[in-house]
């Protein structure tokens, strides 16, 4: 049998046992059925991979598992099926080597507690003692909240290699790529695949084209492209590889939301299971990663002020009469874009930050360059503002007043935490209104207080919008202080203080 016959053999034999595994999965778990058919099924160059949109697997690997254990590509599909279920292709992280060992392990730690006996015999006891040991520090097993545990934990390079070996049952590292290198990336991973792309046949290819551009280079021989030329087509690229990015973006951006969906309706089947404690565990992380999260720029849009800049008003511009000018008179537009737009930005604003002991220097840190990377952005940032950071435990320890992007740079460089005592609000509150009343706070829109939430509140609602901003670990606590009804509360996991815009 020749090499080319034996590729189609096993890919027929892969189909088969593949739509066996598929038939098992829904039969043990009927409720997956729409997640998996949003999959379409097909060979590819890993054991096993998905992004949403494909579930891609090797036959002759597949064939491989299939032999050893007949439940392990159904354990393995189902493994990638929650990446898909929790969208954690979505999410690119600092470190992917520990995002891509946080993601095995919370979706191992499902497969665990909904299916046991998918779980290969002789690997099963260590991952359930080390599944057991991290649901004591990390509740619930998210990916999420696990990557931010061991990065702060420091997980030593053996100890993430040993997890990686244990729970890893699919490829992960087309989550990082971009579009470009996607479509710079070879064909020739597969030879074995599918023969009509193997490496021979593409070099051969290649090499005729090659020969053929040194026929033309003989022939042209002298002709130089000039440097403008040059430049032109380096530009034409960028902007095509630009172009390509932001479709792709927005492709995963829809991609995501129709998984949220799916992930939605899934929870609220299995929620409708009472009693059942076989999916316990997956309603949890369900519910933690299908939470509303908090847009934090278009959270503080809201204490945005109207304004003129200096820009051409393209909303209120008819491009109509510009174009039959342009075309009429060549070079002579009947009107011409307003040259002043009125936007709503951030002008007289308060950013409190709680420094009391219970609050990490570092988070504080990591709010105040997650608001800054927010403010300067040119739709939130005025080139003059009057904004006011301070810092309070239980008195007001530093007040810096910023009037400028450059300021806030400075501030930013320099930053100190200050305090470290208890907590106390109220005198931040009284800072305001001393600031008002002394006319430098005029145009006040409202004030955001980062905090852990146990301190003292002000028994009376100020004037102005006040918003507390809890991370979610602190939020959670049931030692936390009733939030006053007057009081916006604003919940932002680790994630998104840590996430740079």
């Amino acid at each position: 049998m020749t090499s080319e016959e034996m590729s189609k053999q096993a890919g027929k034999l892969a189909a088969e046992v593949i739509s066996v595994s598929v038939g098992k999965l829904l039969l043990r778990h009927h409720y997956f059925s729409p997640a998996l058919c949003r999959l379409r099924l097909k060979q590819g160059a890993e054991y096993l991979f998905t992004d949403g949109r494909d579930l891609s697997y090797q036959p002759f690997s597949v064939l491989k598992k299939y032999a050893k254990d007949e439940n392990l590509p159904v354990h393995d599909l189902l493994h990638s099926l929650l990446h898909n279920i929790f969208r954690h292709w979505d999410i690119g992280p600092a470190r992917p080597e520990l995002w891509d060992a946080a993601c095995d392990i919370a979706a191992e730690a499902v497969i665990l507690s909904l299916d046991p006996e998918l779980c290969p015999g002789d690997e099963r006891e260590n991952r359930e003692s080390i599944i057991r040991d991290l649901s004591l520090e990390v509740r619930p097993l998210t990916a999420e909240k696990l990557y931010h545990f061991m990065d702060k934990q420091g997980i030593s390079e053996e100890r993430l290699a040993e997890y990686t070996a244990m729970f890893s049952a699919d490829d992960h590292k087309r989550w990082y790529k971009n579009s470009v290198e996607l479509e710079k990336e070879p064909e020739s991973e597969t030879p074995h695949i599918f023969p009509e792309f193997n490496e021979q046949g593409e070099k051969k290819e290649n090499e005729g084209k090659e020969g053929e551009a040194a026929d033309g280079d003989g022939e042209n021989q002298g002709e130089e492209q000039s440097d403008e030329q040059v430049q032109s087509e380096n530009s034409d690229n960028n902007s095509m590889e630009q172009w390509l990015d932001e479709l792709k973006s927005a492709e995963k951006e829809e991609l995501s939301k129709q998984w949220e969906e799916i992930s939605k309706q899934l929870q609220a089947e299995l929620e409708g299971f009472a009693g059942r404690r076989d999916t316990e565990r997956l309603v949890d992380v369900l519910k933690k990663v299908n939470r509303e999260r908090t847009d934090y720029r278009a959270f503080l849009r809201r204490f945005a002020v109207a304004g003129e800049v200096m820009k051409p008003d393209l909303d209120s511009f008819d491009v109509g009469f510009y174009s039959y000018g342009m075309q009429l008179y060549g070079n002579v537009a009947f009107i011409e874009p307003p040259e002043h737009k009125e936007v709503r930005r951030i002008k007289d604003f308060v950013i409190a930050i709680d420094t009391s002991g219970s609050v990490s220097g570092k988070t504080v840190r990591n709010f105040v360059q997650k608001t800054y990377s927010v403010l300067k952005t040119e739709e939130s940032f005025f080139s003059k503002v009057n904004i006011h950071i301070l810092q309070c435990d239980t008195l007001i320890e530093d007040a810096a007043v910023i009037t400028c992007e450059k300021d806030i740079e400075r501030y930013i460089d320099g930053l100190e935490i200050k305090g470290l005592g208890g907590t106390d609000f109220r005198p931040v509150f009284e800072y305001v209104d001393r600031q008002r009343a002394e006319g430098k706070l005029t145009d006040l829109k409202g004030l955001i207080y980062f905090t852990d939430g146990a301190g003292i509140y002000p028994e009376c609602a100020p004037e102005y919008e006040t918003a507390f901003v809890f991370l979610e670990a602190d939020y959670e606590r049931s030692d936390r202080p009733e939030l006053p009804p007057w009081a916006v509360k604003v919940v932002l996991s680790e994630g998104e203080i840590d996430d740079d815009d």
